[in-house]
Parts: structure tokens; sequence; C-alpha cells
């Protein structure tokens, strides 16, 4: 008699318990919930709170929320600004293992089941919706703890969520995605515990799978789920030496550049110390510029004062490079997950934000030149997209 699927199935699960089983080692997982990009808004949270964690940490392997196929080819998702500009690059420069560990279902199956490509964003970035530039509008984000996600209150609001069913079924399917998704997170953790049996693995995901990840793991033989917090919070001074200016300039470009700005949310005393130090130990013109938006966005400069200072910066040679960073994962855009005009040089930008004063200034045919200026250098889809973020972004011209 032949063995049913399901009996196969039952008797794998079996011997897979009990090889689980078997291991006499005990592997320490510590899953650490984080809120993507808000490293960038919270001095509390800062990248360099991070770097000094992972330090403290001292783990023999880092799992990255990654599925492994992407990870290999370099791709990240374009908002995990905590995986690919502090946790990968520090693993590699103290020689850590990677983990990527996420899963996705095949790009057919999600646009079956939602319609789209949900690692896609739309021809025009929304306000609000699916695919909406990145902004965080709540002040408690400017007061965000590194082990935030280690309260029951925070994670009883992605419980309420992912343990309910919607009401009506057709609409369910994102929540089943993410139970499914993040069992085989846990699973390809798991992995790398019996990899890295003994020692102890640190877990970089989302807040929101954080939870169910730990649920699922602690019913894993060889595995211990530790708490974050337990390690404790790095020293204001192991912070500090881990301060990096590219953090500093990339925290700036969000806050002064990117749609952040509109929300005014913004700690402005914390970016007044960065753009300071960015002056003493990285003059130039890109530091001009946002020296330039913040007085802008502060009332320091009135529209007059800052267009000319824009039009000394595009003038300047060295303006024609890219910003140390912009975000950007698709050059032939013309955004980031996070800025309207995210993918233009320097001089570029300056040329826009001196439009944008002249707007303000009531100068309007001699903006419009500039805009037909910066559409005239584009690629057509590019263009494109200028001129519409343009009337949402930059018009009418008391915009931000």
């Amino acid at each position: 008699m032949r063995p049913s699927i399901a009996g196969v199935l039952l008797a794998s699960v079996a011997l897979a318990d009990g090889a689980a089983f078997a291991q006499e080692t005990t592997t320490e997982v510590l899953v650490l919930g984080v809120e993507h990009s808000a490293m960038l808004v919270a001095e509390t949270y800062q990248p360099a709170v991070f770097r000094a964690f992972i330090e403290r940490t001292d783990p023999d392997a880092i799992c990255i929320e990654r599925a492994p196929e992407e990870f290999a080819r370099g791709s990240h998702y374009e908002f995990t600004y905590e995986i690919q500009h502090i946790a990968v690059p520090y693993a590699r420069e103290h020689g850590i293992p990677l983990c990527p560990f996420d899963w996705l279902p095949a790009t057919d199956d999600q646009i079956l089941a939602f319609g789209i490509d949900i690692e896609r964003p739309p021809p025009l970035r929304p306000r609000q919706g699916f695919g909406a530039f990145i902004t965080f509008g709540d002040s408690a984000v400017l007061n965000r703890d590194l082990f935030h996600a280690e309260s029951d209150a925070e994670q009883e609001r992605y419980r309420a969520w992912y343990m309910n069913m919607a009401e009506q079924p057709r609409a369910d399917f994102a929540r089943r995605l993410f139970l499914y998704r993040t069992f085989l997170q846990a699973m390809r953790v798991a992995r790398a515990a019996r990899e890295f049996a003994g020692g102890r693995v640190l877990v970089i995901v989302g807040a929101m799978h954080k939870d169910d990840i730990e649920q699922i793991l602690r019913g894993q033989p060889g595995v211990r789920v530790t708490s974050p917090a337990d390690v404790g919070a790095p020293t204001p001074e192991q912070v500090d030496a881990h301060v990096r200016l590219d953090d500093l300039a990339a925290i700036a470009t969000f806050n002064l550049l990117g749609a952040q700005a509109a929300t005014g949310n913004v700690d402005w005393d914390w970016m007044r110390r960065i753009v300071e130090r960015l002056e003493l130990e990285r003059p130039g013109a890109e530091t001009r510029l946002l020296r330039t938006r913040l007085g802008v966005l502060t009332g320091a400069l009135d529209p007059a004062a800052a267009a000319r200072r824009y039009r000394e910066i595009r003038g300047d040679p060295a303006a024609r490079t890219r910003f140390t960073w912009d975000g950007v994962i698709d050059r032939g855009r013309l955004d980031s997950f996070h800025d309207p005009f995210g993918n233009l040089t320097i001089a570029e930008r300056a040329t826009l934000e001196e439009a944008r004063e002249l707007l303000r200034a009531g100068r309007t045919a001699e903006a419009h030149a500039l805009r037909t200026e910066l559409e005239a250098a584009l690629p057509p889809a590019k263009a494109m997209q200028l001129v519409a973020y343009w009337r949402e972004w930059v018009e009418p011209a008391t915009a931000s």
C-alpha cells in the first residue's frame, strides 16, 4: 500500500523534529524588531545606535530581512536603511556571516492575488496608500527607542490584525500571506540557528514580524529566544563612536529634501547640529544646499536670499555629482522611496529649489524657465515625472 502525501509529510516532520531534538547545543536567537528607516528621523534611534548595539551583541551571524535569491543579486527593499546601510556593511567589515531569511511569493502570484507587483512602485507615488513616499507624521517617532518592539502594547497592535480573519475572505489575502511569510521567515532563522549551533544569532526584522517569529521559534528544539533588551542598550559613548558622516548626510537629506519635510515632524535641533558638523567635516556644495534648505524650512532665510544661494550652488562645477545618499533604487525613475525628486544631481536639485523660492517670491516666469531647463536635461520618463511631481510638491509656491 502506497503512503498518502499527508503521511509522507507527517513522517518528514517527525524526522526533522527528531533530528532537531538530537541536537545537544542550543543557539541563542535575538529578534530585534525595527521600524524601517525610522533611524533617519530619531536621534535616539539613529544608525549609530544600531551599530553600537550590534557590536554589543557580538553575534555569530546576522539574519537580515531579504530573501536569499534577491540578496544574492545585491537587491534590497528600498526602505530598509537598517539593512543595506547598517547591518550588511557592518557584518562585512567585521567578518560576520549574513543569513537572508525573508520570503515573498512569485511576481505572478502577487499580481494574481493583489492585482499588482508589490515590489514595483506606481509610475507616480501618491502621498498615501500603496507605494506612497515614506514619511513619519507621529511626533512620538522622534523619541523612538531601540527596544520599542519589545513592549506588549506594540506587539498587540499587530496581533489584533494578523490573528483575526477579515470579514470578507476575499480581503484576507494580505493577512494570510503575512502568516505564511512569517512562518517561512522563522524556519529560515531556525536553519541559521542550526548552522551556528551553540552561538548567538541576531535577527533584524520589521517589528510586525517579531512576535510571530518568536512564538514559532520557541517551539523549535535547539533554539533559545532571548529579548534584545537583555543585552542592554549601548552607552552614549558607544553610540558616538559609531556615528558616520554618510549617515548624517542621509539623515539631513531625508528630513530636509524628502517628503518628510512637508510633515513638519522634524527634530530641528538635531538637523542644525548635523548640518553644523557636516559644514565642519565635509564642506562642499551638498552641505551648502542642505544648510540653505534648513534655513528655508526654519524661516531663517527669505525666498530671495535662498534663491541666490541655490543659484550659486548650481553654478559650482562640484555640484554636478550625486548626493552622498539619495535612497534611489531604480535609476530610471526621478523619485526615491522618500523624495519625489531624489534622483537629481546636487546642481539639478539646487535648480529645482531655486525655482521653488522664486515661486514663493512671486517670480513665476523665472521659476517656470528653470523647470523647462530641468525638463530638457532629463530623459522623457523622468521629465514626465518632474512635471507631475512639480504640480504636487513645488506648486503652490508655499509648498515645503
